[in-house]
């Protein structure tokens, strides 16, 4: 056998034994960690493990298996939303289950979360829960220009809701209400994005977000958020007055569509918050959907 037949004969054994010897290694590294009880995650933290996660196609979430979600999601262009039009809808509403409307009081709260959600009902909630909303939407470095002593309330304020919302979790499919005004319009419609540092005001009953927060875009539309929330998802309700139901802070939306419907009627198995005015024109519905990755 010639010196280069040799060599063409033994070179893929030895590349074969190296191989062999590597994958072995690596089979006893794998069944060291598995057994040694020290999770993925803390060995490489910018791995996500855990509940199913998502990824953002053209707006919209898909979800995906747990697991494949990167850890830095690669950006997807913004395009802005253009919305449908429609002469007329009929908007039928339902009442949410009785399971899903226990009052606070009603319920096992400690007293640090029932004070929160009392101080959020309280008269003058609006001007109150408005300068609240303003400072969670603040830099830290603007926090700190805040009153000492406002800063404290408003941090418990924060955790008693916070801890509120994390035992608040809905039984049934709900659909949830939010009035936006002409300066939040632009930014969701040009984004396809809505992002909500503060809590979250909704209401099950559109008309509430019709008749309280009214103002219209320079194109002569009323605008409101559609959302949904699924059994299991947190959302705190609040009172039936106002039909509301808080939603936690920090929470990023995606824009699935916008339609614009000049004229509006609004049916419902319970009685409407606007008692004698079912019909609106000039409505723009924007439906958005939980942008659940990081």
């Amino acid at each position: 056998m010639s010196p280069d037949k040799k060599n063409s004969a033994t070179i893929p054994r030895c590349v074969a034994l190296i191989c062999a010897a590597i994958i072995l290694v690596l089979l006893a590294y794998t069944l060291f960690n598995g057994l040694s009880g020290t999770t993925s995650a803390a060995r490489h933290p910018a791995t996500i493990t855990g509940a199913a996660v998502c990824s953002t196609v053209s707006g919209i979430a898909t979800p995906l298996p747990p697991d494949v979600c990167p850890a830095v999601i690669k950006p997807v262009p913004v395009t802005p939303v253009v919305p449908a039009t429609l002469a007329s809808s009929t908007l039928v509403l339902t009442r949410p289950a009785a399971s899903d409307l226990i009052p606070y009081s009603r319920r096992e709260f400690s007293q640090p979360q029932k004070a929160a959600i009392a101080w959020w009902m309280s008269p003058g909630f609006k001007d109150n829960t408005t300068e609240f909303r303003r400072y969670e939407r603040q830099s830290p470095e603007s926090k700190a220009a805040y009153p000492e002593e406002l800063r404290i309330f408003y941090d418990f304020i924060e955790q008693s809701l916070d801890s509120a919302e994390r035992e608040s979790a809905v039984q049934h499919d709900i659909i949830l209400f939010r009035g936006i005004n002409p300066v939040v319009v632009g930014t969701v419609i040009n984004n396809a994005q809505y992002q909500e540092p503060a809590f979250a005001s909704t209401a099950y009953d559109i008309t509430v977000s019709l008749g309280m927060f009214g103002q219209r875009t320079p194109d002569g539309y009323q605008n409101v958020l559609v959302l949904q929330r699924h059994p299991g998802d947190h959302v705190l309700y609040i009172n039936d007055d106002e039909r509301e139901f808080l939603l936690p802070r920090g929470m990023t939306w995606n824009v699935i569509k916008a339609v614009n419907i000049e004229n509006l009627t609004v049916t419902a198995d319970f009685p409407l918050y606007s008692a004698n005015v079912s019909s609106f024109d000039h409505v723009r519905l924007i439906y958005v959907r939980e942008n659940s990755c990081p």
